[in-house]
């Protein structure tokens, strides 16, 4: 029998399952619960599907670990995150790191453990698609309930 660990988590491959678990602990050790577990799954599921992005535009970006090259401007990693603006290369390239900057931002949105989750996402990211994380809310919650983030 596989271990927990082991297992897809629900409506996710296995390179999805992985970053949706380093999001699960940084929502965990950063105090953010389950709210902040949805947001964030919900965007990386909206800017990436949820797999790790460099970009030539970004030459550094393709010395670490990554699923996919893009070329949307200088977004890179999990979340799409726009390197001229965050400038840590090597920390948007790791799904934790990556993480750790969008609760960062989160926790700086007023109400956002009270606003809908799409919303809040789309506050965080700033996306000229906000369209795509409503879509995304569902299986959101599914993941982070498997993650038993509180």
């Amino acid at each position: 029998m596989l271990g927990v660990w082991a297992r897809n988590l629900p409506g996710l491959n296995a390179v999805q399952t992985g970053y949706a678990r380093a999001i699960g602990a940084v929502a965990k050790s950063s105090g953010v619960g389950s709210k902040g577990c949805q947001v964030a799954i919900v965007a990386a599921l909206g800017e990436s599907r949820l797999i790790n992005y460099a970009n030539n535009a970004v030459p550094e970006s393709l010395k670490y670990p990554h699923d996919r090259i893009t070329s949307d401007h200088d977004a890179i990693g999990i979340f799409f995150q726009r390197a001229s603006i965050y400038k840590n290369v090597k920390q948007i390239m790791s799904p934790a790191g990556a993480t750790e900057i969008f609760f960062t931002d989160l926790k700086k949105i007023s109400n956002w453990q009270t606003s809908p989750v799409a919303v809040t996402a789309q506050k965080v990211q700033r996306s000229a698609y906000p369209d795509r994380y409503a879509k995304q809310t569902s299986l959101a919650t599914n993941v982070c309930k498997a993650l038993d983030v509180d």
